[in-house]
């Protein structure tokens, strides 16, 4: 227990309203997008006056206001990021929420004092990021979903706000690194538009190696598989509170305010109950029925076939995923027990297990068809648990006994949260000093503990007859109405030197001003003053002549070979890449010896995601003898990722030698501003997005202010999407623990979009494991292909083309290759 420790409760708002529910039931601080650039561009995002206007709610009411700056920014949009900004700075917005490393260093050279966040889209895993993110003063990192309680622990002894989501919607592909919805949609995930790929349902099918790598088998399978359960971690909020968690966040800008509402009020509560009574009472049989009733009243209001605690305490696993229903499951309140036929009149019998309201919104469904409910109404009059009631139902629907009623709408609980929190809107307990003396201007005072304002009125007049009482000006002092202020009577000195008269509606128009006074001198109290002045001038370096060498990534020792053999002619004009991930590290001393044996040397690229467990894997193997000697064998490392950046410089300072970094396509440098961002890093050579376009390319390459090289992807398969949840593990096929009489999976698996093949368009997805890691990689259908692309290469002028392999056999390689020439 930490009486002490302060724990912010941070609450999604996808509009004002849903702000102001928020901290009604209990939040710290709201997360909010303006009108651009925030990863939810289909929520009620206010306006620049309306969300100026928030901040200073807010702030008369001691919240914080954070501003969703979580997207990847294009070059031309660059221009227009300091004036966007601009006003809400200004304006003192508590803090603000990146993903663009462009983005980050710009604001932290234009704005000065501006706190900035690092957003969950950086995909930090550990805490080799934090030290870089410093560099541009970074306050706080939203970590990974994927993180356990251990690996955030150990971001403890970091001087480092650390924020995690605790509720909410979960991503089944890292946050930052998922291209299925623009690859496969042309809606942007990193620019906030994603369409939700993991939420459509999907077959699945076997490899068939015998015909080359292509899908073959379908295997039986629950539709929705890459649909994961939200998270409800309100019962580890302990454990969550001694792993050094500053802040728990709450998912669900796109949700209704009593959501928020609800969320937020239970988070507070049970945190604490925590802080206030420690783990034993938090415990105790009472508080965990208590808690239990609460987290039925969150399931009310939104769930996905009930919630999961997440990877806070799951690596993966079937029982994290809603596999069957991918929206909003509702809670189970009872069965049909008969249905009647007889005529005209069709009659259901429903026998319930738990209370239904007037005004509930029920489903009936089929076990195995849950997203097709048989039917749907609303009810008239309230049931109570253990009743049965009759219901009328359309004729010709499939129904028979034994269907399952959910409840998909609590309108009671609705009410219920409307009338208890959001309107019972929070008040600001302020006070007052009245002073009146004849012949004097009427003095009224209205303070907090920071803030005070002082207005004087009318002269006040000796009284002739009746003089006014105290209990007159206090009742008028009182009267706060609709004001954001509340006061009690002890909260008002008066002072009244005399016999005194003035009019009370002279007193009630001083109260109205000084109420207006005092709100604005509260909102307004953490404005900031910009003392710098944006700098449009660059130096900017000349784009080279079009003369590229060859970069050729290898995933497998057959085509690190084919390669070789292909290129040994005019080796000078390539570069050898071996893929880690996918070669592995007990064959790398072999492909360097080969890569040797031909007068060469390679570079090595890093896996996607580098977790703790991942850098104590690379750090031993680096630590022994081979391990050693190949820091100077090769002659640098492909980064995708904060934390490998510091783990090729921890190497470098071990080895001392000469190791140069790439920034892979995943370390975005949608701007010019990016780049400069890398080179701040030590790195002098990028690799265009995948999301981009050639001209989106070209733009950032001819503003770039920095020496940088510059790749560009012409050939491989988009990563589309990297998780930890394994499709052979939820087929009860892991290749770790297959037990006996267990049928073994292909080494490689495809998912299909149902909708995809229903409308005659292509979407089978080649999905990848890596058993050491326990990840699973989605991969583009059809392989990227530049190649007819020539002239608009040519004005871009990249100084290397990437061919990226990864399941291509022999012959396939060497039909690609045969196109390597295709810049002469």
């Amino acid at each position: 227990m930490n009486k002490k420790r302060e724990i912010e409760i941070l609450a999604p708002a996808g509009s004002v309203d849903r702000m102001k529910a928020a901290f009604a039931g209990g939040a710290d601080a709201c997360y909010i997008g303006g009108k651009n650039f925030g990863a939810r561009a289909y929520a009620d995002n206010p306006e620049e006056k309306e969300l100026i206007d928030a901040i200073y709610y807010a702030h008369v009411h001691d919240k914080k206001l954070y501003m969703t700056l979580n997207t990847l920014i294009k070059e031309e949009e660059m221009k227009g990021l300091y004036d966007y900004v601009l006003p809400y700075y200004k304006s003192g917005i508590d803090a603000v929420l990146v993903q663009d490393f462009g983005v980050l260093k710009f604001l932290h050279e234009n704005f000065p004092n501006l706190v900035l966040h690092a957003s969950t889209q950086m995909t930090v895993c550990d805490t080799g990021a934090v030290n870089l993110l410093k560099q541009y003063d970074v306050k706080r990192i939203v970590l990974s979903r994927e993180l356990s309680l251990g690996e955030v622990a150990a971001f403890k002894k970091e001087k480092v706000e650390i924020e995690c989501f605790v509720h909410g919607a979960l991503c089944v592909c890292y946050s930052g690194q998922c291209l299925m919805s623009a690859m496969n949609g042309g809606r942007s995930g990193n620019r906030g538009s994603c369409a939700g790929p993991c939420r459509m349902s999907y077959n699945l099918y076997a490899s068939n190696k015998s015909v080359g790598i292509r899908p073959a088998e379908k295997l039986e399978t629950k539709p929705y598989l890459l649909s994961p359960k939200d998270i409800c971690a309100l019962d580890l909020i302990p454990n969550m509170v001694e792993a050094g968690i500053d802040s728990f966040k709450i998912e669900g800008r796109m949700k209704r305010p009593e959501y928020a509402a609800l969320t937020a009020h239970l988070y507070r509560k049970w945190t604490d109950i925590y802080l206030d009574y420690g783990k034993e009472y938090f415990n105790l049989e009472q508080s965990i029925r208590e808690r239990n009733a609460d987290v039925e009243k969150l399931s009310d209001i939104y769930n996905r076939g009930s919630f999961t605690k997440g990877y806070l305490v799951h690596y993966n696993g079937e029982e994290m995923m809603s596999n069957t229903r991918p929206n909003h499951n509702g809670v189970l309140v009872g069965t049909v027990k008969h249905v009647v036929t007889k005529g005209k009149k069709n009659v259901i019998v429903i026998n319930l297990t738990k209370d239904l309201n007037s005004h509930d919104v029920v489903e009936i469904r089929a076990d195995d068809k849950p997203t097709e409910p048989v039917y749907e109404f609303t009810l008239k009059d309230e049931k109570r648990a253990g009743e049965s009631f009759e219901a009328n139902y359309t004729n010709g629907l499939q129904m028979r006994e034994g269907l399952l009623v959910y409840r998909t709408k609590n309108e009671k609980l609705l009410n219920d949260i409307n009338t208890n929190i959001i309107k019972e809107q929070i008040k600001k307990k302020i006070n007052a000093s009245f002073y009146a003396e004849p012949d004097k201007e009427l003095m009224l005072t209205l303070f907090t503990k920071d803030t005070s304002v002082t207005i004087n009125g009318a002269i006040c007049m000796r009284a002739n007859n009746k003089p006014i009482e105290k209990k007159r000006v206090q009742e008028s002092l009182l009267k706060l109405g609709e004001t954001e202020f509340l006061m009690h009577e002890e909260d008002i000195e008066i002072t009244l030197i005399g016999e005194v008269f003035f009019p009370i509606s002279v007193l009630n128009e001083l109260r109205r001003k000084a109420c207006d006074m005092l709100y604005k001198a509260l909102a307004e109290r953490n404005e900031k003053h910009p003392i710098s002045i944006l700098d449009n001038k660059k130096h900017q370096f000349p784009i080279p002549t079009f003369n590229p060498k060859y970069e050729i990534v290898v995933s497998t020792m057959e085509q690190l070979k084919t390669v070789l053999k292909i290129t040994k002619k005019d080796e000078e004009q390539y570069e050898i890449f071996i893929n880690l991930e996918h070669f592995g590290l007990d064959n790398l001393i072999s492909g360097l010896d080969l890569v040797e044996d031909d007068g060469r040397s390679a570079y090595l690229r890093l896996p996607e995601i580098f977790r703790r467990s991942t850098r104590r894997k690379y750090i031993k193997y680096f630590d022994t003898i081979d391990g050693f000697d190949v820091l100077l064998r090769i002659k640098g490392f492909i980064v995708r990722n904060l934390e490998e950046i510091s783990f090729v410089k921890e190497m470098i300072d071990i080895s001392d030698a000469s190791i140069k970094m790439i920034a892979d396509t995943n370390l975005y440098t949608f701007n010019s501003k990016a780049v400069e961002s890398l080179v701040d890093f030590g790195i002098y050579h990028y690799t265009a997005s995948l999301e981009q376009s050639l001209r989106e390319a070209e733009l950032v390459r001819k503003n770039i202010t920095v020496p940088s090289k510059f790749s560009l992807v012409v050939y491989g398969r988009e990563e589309l999407m990297v998780m930890t949840q394994c499709q052979w593990k939820n087929k009860g096929a892991c290749v770790k623990k297959l037990t006996k009489g267990i049928k073994p999976l292909p080494d490689i698996l495809y998912i299909e979009n149902k909708k995809n093949k229903a409308s005659g368009e292509s979407g089978k997805f080649p999905v990848v494991k890596n058993c050491d890691s326990c990840t699973n990689y989605v991969y583009q259908d059809i392989p990227i292909n530049l190649f007819n692309k020539i002239d608009e290469i040519k004005e871009l002028s990249p100084d290397f083309l990437r061919f990226d392999f990864l399941l291509e056999t022999e012959s396939e390689v060497r039909e690609v290759m045969k196109l390597a020439n295709f810049s002469k």
